[in-house]
């Protein structure tokens, strides 16, 4: 309160939690401003007080609800995780290769339902936390200390909506995985997740400094099933795949998708 006159700074939507007498506890937002008059020297303040208890408790309600959810079904995705695993020692090599590679994107799924609840803000998610959060995670998972692989986050302070954040934690996290996995044959290098904004879209880049796509080596069924779940998650993502300006070492993926957008109704995979 005390720069409001000296400084002509008006505060808005200033919160106030506290046990009041007579009524208990209460929110109120605080709304000040300087007023004057012609010929009056005299400093007054506008106050205006708002009761927003009950909207505070709505809105606490509906975040606890939210947690609720995602733990449960976090939850039920662990007990798919380990009915796959049970599949997958029950399936003869090399059959079960399938198995455990969709139990490790289901575990993947369970595993950002955790993070999109701790990188929520205001109801939307902070893309930068967000990433370091899957950053975190897939090293913790992919790489053992004795690793030179590393990764790195270089992201502005963005937001998605939460209906399209599994898609893009999907979509980060099979890029992610397949550089670790294909780009660095003598096990040392570097993968770069970067997000910035680009006009009016997020672009999200996921590059390595490793060997390179190579093309003369036959496509592998499993990098095809790859680059299908990374067309659905774009699509999904309501995004397009920007074109290579790399011409190092390497392999750079540029994904450029709209702030807010309703991700279509056809989920089939596109062309990469």
């Amino acid at each position: 309160m005390a720069r409001v006159i000296p400084e002509n700074k008006p505060i808005e939507s200033f919160e106030i939690e506290d046990d009041f007498p007579g009524v208990g506890r209460r929110v109120f937002n605080l709304n000040a401003r300087k007023i004057s008059q012609d010929g009056n020297q005299a400093h007054r303040l506008l106050l205006v007080f708002e009761d927003i208890t009950d909207r505070k408790q709505r809105e606490r309600d509906a975040e606890m609800l939210k947690n609720e959810v995602s733990h449960r079904i976090k939850n039920n995705l662990q007990i798919v995780v380990g009915m796959l695993a049970c599949e997958a020692r029950a399936t003869p090599a090399p059959y079960g290769e399938g198995y455990r590679s969709m139990q490790v994107r289901v575990g993947a799924i369970a595993q950002l339902y955790d993070l999109i609840s701790q990188s929520s803000r205001d109801g939307t998610i902070s893309v930068d936390v967000y990433l370091r959060d899957i950053a975190r995670v897939l090293s913790a998972s992919l790489l053992d200390e004795s690793s030179n692989i590393t990764i790195e986050v270089k992201a502005e302070a963005l937001d998605i909506d939460p209906e399209r954040a599994v898609p893009f934690g999907l979509l980060v996290n099979e890029l992610t995985t397949n550089a670790i996995k294909h780009a660095f044959p003598g096990g040392a290098g570097h993968v770069v997740l970067s997000v910035k904004q680009h006009a009016d879209d997020i672009e999200l880049t996921i590059s390595d400094n490793g060997i390179g796509i190579q093309i003369a080596e036959p496509q592998k069924a499993r990098e095809r099933r790859g680059a299908d779940y990374v067309a659905i998650f774009v699509r999904q993502l309501g995004g397009a795949i920007a074109p290579s300006t790399s011409e190092g070492v390497g392999t750079p993926v540029t994904i450029r998708l709209p702030f807010l957008h309703a991700p279509p109704m056809d989920l089939q995979p596109a062309a990469v």
